[in-house]
């Protein structure tokens, strides 16, 4: 017979494991409110803090070159896709379109995509739907079809980030004055609480895991597979939650990028190399992003011979490829297992290449943006015609444009129309500019580890030797041609110069590897040609200070050292490189090349259709130099805040002494300052601080150079012999007066580049064996 104490003992032993399951559940319990309430802090907190709506009654286009006969380029423009899924990469896991348009937020039924909340993120939504956006998406929201999953996925464009609005209320009409090609003003990249890349993963998520909210939502996205489809619908949301989570860039714990970015900006090229050789490679590869820069416009840039505000790269279609992948679109670099792909089916893409040259011929019919009097007032054209004598004096030695000579086409851009489409961008080193450098040393100091693909150095020799070559083979024969017209003009003797350059092979029958051709013939022809020492300079004298003239001599000299040192120096080059450590210029280019060459092989593009698409046969080559470069000023007034960064709000304070410039301001709302030409610093009146406080005390945002602080003294110091009294750093020209910078804002309102797109210019409308 069992005792008392012992059936306490048994009682005591059978509810231990009750305790502990109790125990557990409480836990379980805790830690359920706990992320609930964390989800929630994460998700609903943040909304409160977004910039207050922003009330439109009218809508202004502006006349772009898009109107009238050409009114279709500003929809195909706004809604080309160009391959880029969510998720980055994503294939399986990506968002479809299907669910973004009927995604609905956590805690609410209220549509993400709603006009009106997107507006809320700073995205441009058009009043109404039309046949090519016709559920009345963001601009640059798109879709394309996935033949991997067979469906539709959502496609982000350039559009997206290149185009712009500035609010202004006249006359108690508020208007929205719409900018093609100008910079957005939304935090796309952003992964702070309450930007739009975190409420999309939230809504995915909560979808997911609240069953009415799920059903609902399964409801519309399957329609007559509904319920039958539910299963595959759910765990297809879990894999595109676990490819946004999945993204490394994006983890919180790897802080790659503490320099908050906020409205208007990104780190572009940090974001790209962490995007390629980070999440697509190796997590080794993952580097600092601390340099945002602000979203370039992008109207004339086709007529760039150098773009990406470090003027780092030349061709458009490379710039478009890079932008692309950056951006998601899918690209096979390694196997799912991490192994490399067989040679024979490396570098596939999902960017849509031929899509890629629509947009790009769309944007060579895009004009600047002229100044509405109507919404802004008109301009002081008294004021502005001396701010115009001004400009010529102190900025367009620099800005220019400077319209290449006969040489600088053949070479660049040889199936350009005339030098007047081909303008030549310096980049001004950081010494001079003295803007904040985070950006173009970062370019600079980064290397990557590029082995994990499978390929090797001889692999790099392979793809970039036929490029440097060709390019040697255009400096040789358009110096050549050069020197002959120079010395024809001076009466000077030809030797055997003629007969060598008309042995030469010429452009159009250069193919992806070309003969060098004689070269120590030319160098002996040269040498045996005695040269005036007082030849006149053969560049314009408005070049600026930093880049030094060219006279015969000196073309001379320079032909003689492409033919005897050309090749070496492309051997040196290629030497140099190392699969294992490449710099972010050359492991983007190669990449780049790579992917174009894949393309043209499965596409069968014959070698006038690459240069067509490649954009007037632009070569793919890249530049590194610590320094931006400063761009043609037609239309800047439609484009603030100002400086690669971002980080002057108006020009009036460009043109001021860095240290008299607003050291914090907001960003996040448009309204316009018309007189000082920017943005307003301050939130609307009536509404909360909402949005990003700019900080320029901050690494990265700094606002200092491009000073007009010169006195007296040092400015006629330096214009009697730059070189012997050069300015301070960052000091570019005198003090301004404030009338002066109030005159020169007045001028830049109205100011247009020289020479201007003829008439008659009709983009070249490339095409190739592969329809979409």
């Amino acid at each position: 017979m069992t005792s008392k104490g012992s059936m306490k003992f048994i009682q005591q032993k059978r509810s231990a494991p009750l305790r502990l399951i109790k125990w557990l559940a409480f836990v379980v319990i805790v830690l359920v409110v706990a992320a609930c309430a964390g989800f929630a802090w994460f998700v609903l907190y943040p909304n409160k803090n977004l910039p207050a709506a922003e009330p439109v009654d009218e809508y202004v286009y502006l006349d772009q070159g898009w109107e009238g006969d050409n009114a279709s380029l500003r929809e195909l423009y706004y809604y080309t896709p160009q391959g880029v899924s969510m998720p980055q990469g994503a294939s399986a896991g990506a968002v479809r379109y299907n669910w973004f348009i009927h995604l609905e937020e956590p805690f609410s039924e209220q549509r993400l995509a709603d006009p009106e909340r997107m507006r809320l993120f700073r995205f441009i939504v058009d009043p109404v739907p039309s046949a090519a956006n016709p559920d009345q998406l963001p601009l640059g929201f798109s879709k394309h079809f996935d033949p991997a999953i067979g469906e539709d996925v959502l496609d982000i464009s350039c559009a997206a980030c290149h185009s712009s609005e500035l609010h202004y209320q006249r006359d108690g009409v508020r208007y929205a004055v719409r900018i093609d090609g100008g910079p957005a003003m939304h935090a796309l990249t952003s992964m702070q609480r309450g930007a739009f890349a975190p409420t999309l993963v939230a809504s995915l998520f909560y979808t997911a895991v609240n069953p009415w909210k799920f059903d609902r939502f399964a409801q519309k996205v399957l329609n007559d597979r509904y319920p039958e489809g539910k299963d595959g619908l759910r765990s297809a949301l879990w894999r595109s939650v676990g490819g946004f989570v999945g993204a490394g860039q994006n983890n919180p714990l790897r802080k790659l990028y503490p320099v908050e970015e906020g409205y208007g900006r990104t780190d572009a090229l940090g974001r790209i190399g962490n995007t390629l050789f980070g999440d697509h490679l190796s997590a080794s590869n993952y580097q600092v992003g601390a340099a945002p820069v602000s979203y370039p416009y992008l109207w004339d840039i086709w007529k760039f011979n150098w773009v990406q505000y470090n003027g780092s790269v030349a061709q458009p279609l490379a710039r478009n490829i890079g932008e692309a992948l950056g951006v998601g679109a899918r690209i096979d670099l390694v196997n799912a297992d991490g192994s490399p792909v067989p040679p024979g089916k490396r570098f596939h893409s999902a960017v849509r290449i031929e899509d890629l040259a629509r947009i790009e011929s769309a944007l060579q019919t895009l004009k600047a943006p002229t100044w509405p009097e109507k919404v802004f007032g008109p301009v002081d054209q008294v004021l502005a015609a001396k701010g115009e004598g001004l400009f010529r004096r102190y900025c367009q030695g620099c800005h220019g444009p400077h319209e290449a000579d006969v040489a600088d086409l053949e070479i660049n851009a040889p199936l350009k129309p005339a030098p007047w489409s081909e303008w030549m961008i310096s980049v001004a080193p950081l010494s001079v500019i003295g803007t904040d450098p985070s950006a173009a040393q970062a370019f600079i100091d980064k290397h990557y580890d590029l082995s994990a693909t499978g390929l090797n150095n001889q692999d790099i020799d392979d793809a970039l030797r036929p490029l440097l070559t060709q390019r040697l083979i255009r400096e040789v024969r358009a110096r050549l041609r050069q020197i002959i017209t120079l010395r024809q003009e001076r009466e000077l003797p030809l030797g055997e110069l003629s007969e060598l350059l008309a042995a030469y092979p010429s452009n159009d029958v250069i193919p992806v590897v070309a003969p060098i051709g004689d070269f120590a013939a030319i160098a002996a022809a040269l040498n045996s040609l005695s040269t005036p020492l007082d030849s006149a300079p053969s560049k314009p004298s408005y070049r600026p200070h930093y880049v030094k003239s060219c006279d015969l001599i000196c073309l001379n000299e320079e032909l003689i050292r492409l033919t005897q040192k050309g090749v070496k120096e492309i051997d040196n080059l290629l030497a140099k490189q190392d699969i294992h450590r490449l710099s972010e210029g050359l492991a983007l280019n190669l990449i780049g090349v790579l992917v174009k060459n894949r393309y043209y092989a499965d596409n069968n593009i014959d070698y006038a259709q690459r240069q067509c698409l490649e954009g007037f046969g632009t070569l793919d080559l890249p530049q590194e130099v610590a320094g931006y470069k400063p761009r043609p000023l037609e239309g800047v007034w439609a484009t603030p805040p100002f400086l690669h960064n971002g980080s002057a709000p108006n020009l009036y304070q460009l043109l001021s002494p860095p240290e008299q410039r607003a050291s914090r301001f907001q960003v996040g709302y448009r309204d316009f300052d018309p007189e000082r030409v920017g943005f307003v610093t301050e939130p609307p009146q009536g509404a909360e601080a909402n949005g990003f406080w700019f900080d320029t005390r901050l690494p990265g945002n700094s606002n200092s150079g491009h000073a007009f602080s010169a006195s007296v003294t040092d400015w006629r110091a330096f214009l009697r012999d730059p070189e012997a009294n050069p300015l301070p750093k960052g000091v570019i020209g005198p003090m301004l007066t404030e009338k002066q910078r109030m005159a020169i804002v007045e001028y830049l309102k109205v100011h247009r580049d020289k020479p201007e797109t003829p008439a008659e210019f009709r983009t070249p409308g490339c095409s190739t064996v592969s329809e979409y």
